[in-house]
C-alpha cells in the first residue's frame, strides 16, 4: 500500500467527499449540504485521510457538542471499498480520538445500523460499547434504540470513554 497522509478536511473538499460518499454502502449517503456544512463548520474535527499523490482514500466527519463539550461524535466514515481492510478507518478513528481528547472530551458517540455487523465488530473492536439507554429492541442479538434516527429508524448506540 502506498503511504498516506492524515489531515483535516477544508472546504474544497466537500465535492470529493460527496463523491466517495455515493460509493461507501452500506453507510447511507447523506445531502450534499451535510458534507460541507462539515468541511466548512467542523474542519477542526473533521479528517481526510489521502495518498502521497492527494488523492482521498477515505473521511471522517465528527464534530465535538456545543452542548457538552465534554462530548463528541462521529458522524460518518468511509473508506473508498477498493481501499478497505488496510487499517485506515482505525487509523482516522484514532486521530479523531486524539483530537477530541486534546480538546478536553472524554466521551465519544456515534450510531450504525444493527445489520451493518462489519461496522459493529469494527468499534467494538476499536473499544466502543454499545450504550443500552433509551428505548431498546433487540435486533439480530444486538442492543438497539427503537426509532432513534424515526420512525422504523432503529439504531445502535455505542459510546466510548476517553482517559484524558
Amino acid at each position: 500500500m502506498d503511504h498516506y497522509h492524515l489531515r483535516n478536511v477544508e472546504e474544497e473538499d466537500f465535492l470529493n467527499i460527496s463523491r466517495i460518499a455515493n460509493n461507501c454502502e452500506p453507510m447511507i449517503t447523506e445531502r450534499n449540504s451535510i458534507y460541507h456544512l462539515f468541511t466548512k463548520f467542523f474542519n477542526n474535527t473533521s479528517l481526510i485521510i489521502e495518498k502521497d499523490d492527494k488523492s482521498i482514500m477515505g473521511f471522517l466527519l465528527g464534530f465535538q457538542s456545543q452542548k457538552n463539550p465534554k462530548d463528541a461524535y462521529i458522524h460518518l466514515i468511509c473508506v473508498v471499498p477498493q481501499l478497505r481492510n488496510q487499517g485506515l478507518a482505525k487509523a482516522l478513528v484514532k486521530e479523531f480520538l486524539n483530537i477530541v481528547s486534546k480538546k478536553g472530551c472524554n466521551n465519544v458517540y456515534l450510531i450504525t445500523s444493527p445489520t451493518n455487523k462489519k461496522a459493529i465488530n469494527f468499534y467494538r473492536n476499536m473499544g466502543f460499547e454499545v450504550d443500552k439507554k433509551g428505548k431498546e429492541i433487540i435486533i439480530d442479538g444486538i442492543s438497539t434504540f427503537k426509532d432513534y434516527n424515526g420512525p422504523g429508524e432503529h439504531k445502535v448506540i455505542f459510546n466510548k470513554l476517553l482517559s484524558n
